[in-house]
């Protein structure tokens, strides 16, 4: 667990505390938009509206892209996917387009703009809760924002101050206390990995079988496909040419696209195990897709003899080593001496149970090539 730096003048206490039995994820979001602010624009004043939007553009990427659940009762992911209906954007949309389409909603103050203000209503006073624990202890639901407020402008000239208090001018929305600004901008990086670490905790109690939560907080990195590359092109070098397993069509050295046969957008990753070349209007036509489970034969064939032919070069060590994980198993002499048939079964109980998980999160499975 990362634990939060020390202040011999700040209640660090209570900031670790807004992250304890957290039933929703604005929380993360709304701290992770103040050390953005903080960031970016190096001010202590920060408007609601800025807040609001930079937690939109922080969250899309895991619940568009991705396609995680934040929760059936989360707000945030309840606004951030009727942003996403309405304003045009697509999953690849930048963070800065995220951004300005979501202030020019709360601008307009539509129908959107008012949904996305609503947040407001609760998280910036709720998040300062831990600060004032026995003030609030026994105080109805309905009073408990005007004596956070009240709360929050008292402790800003006391010896415990809160993280911010609330402003009216220039603009709505927070002014961060002196002592926590240098606090905060000390501490960026740590803060931010203590947030995100919480964060990944609370995703994973929602999405209890999806692989790699920690790689999908975040914009999508550039593919990584050398090394997918380096190990088909010598199986290529080795055969002069292998066949599609989706279309049958052949395949040749410095012609073919690399496929991820479980969809990136739902592995976040590019072991070798998950791949194989294939033409690009293949590739192109399968996008996203989940293939039918009739192609996993073929490509545990394919990647069976792959796995053979790079078994025998002096690269081996290097181009296997996703086998020897994924199947944990010793080295790669037991990669080379594995039955077609073992094989096979191997890949499949890696692959097929995360074909109904990815059905639940809305990818479409059962694809099949159409010529």
């Amino acid at each position: 667990m990362i634990a939060l730096p020390p202040s011999p003048k700040l209640p660090i206490v209570a900031l670790a505390s807004c992250f304890e039995q957290v039933t929703n994820s604005y929380k993360f979001y709304w701290f992770l938009a103040i050390l953005d602010q903080v960031r970016e624009n190096q001010s202590p004043l920060i408007p609601f509206q800025s807040l609001l939007a930079s937690m939109v553009g922080l969250s899309w990427y895991p619940l568009i892209f991705y396609r995680l659940s934040f929760g059936k009762q989360d707000q945030l992911g309840r606004v951030v996917n009727l942003i996403s209906r309405v304003s045009g954007l697509d999953a690849n949309s930048s963070k800065a387009q995220i951004i300005a389409a979501t202030l020019r909603h709360l601008e307009a103050r539509d129908g959107v703009g008012l949904q996305t203000a609503q947040l407001a209503i609760f998280v910036p006073y709720r998040f300062l809760s831990p600060f004032f624990a026995q003030q609030l202890r026994g105080l109805p639901d309905w009073e408990k924002n005007r004596r956070i407020r009240q709360l929050a402008e008292e402790a800003f000239s006391s010896s415990e101050p809160s993280l911010y208090r609330f402003v009216r001018k220039p603009d709505l929305g927070i002014e961060i206390h002196p002592d926590w600004y240098d606090y905060l901008q000390q501490h960026l990086k740590i803060l931010s990995d203590f947030c995100f670490w919480n964060l990944v905790n609370y995703l994973q109690k929602n999405n209890p079988n999806v692989l790699n939560i920690a790689a999908k907080l975040f914009i999508p990195a550039q593919r990584e496909l050398n090394l997918a590359r380096q190990f088909w092109n010598l199986v290529l070098s080795r055969k002069g040419e292998i066949l599609c397993i989706y279309s049958g069509e052949p395949i040749h050295r410095g012609a073919y696209s690399i496929d991820h046969f479980l969809p990136w957008r739902f592995v976040a990753h590019d072991a070798l195990w998950n791949l194989a070349p294939t033409s690009r209007r293949v590739n192109s036509a399968k996008s996203d897709c989940v293939p039918d489970l009739a192609y996993l034969d073929r490509f545990a064939e394919l990647q069976h003899e792959a796995v053979q032919i790079v078994s025998q070069t002096s690269r081996s060590e290097r181009l296997l080593e996703d086998y020897v994980l994924l199947f944990r198993i010793g080295d790669i002499h037991e990669l080379q001496t594995m039955s077609l048939s073992t094989f096979r079964e191997r890949l499949r109980e890696a692959i097929a149970p995360q074909i109904p998980i990815a059905a639940n999160m809305g990818f479409v499975t059962g694809w099949r090539f159409s010529p």
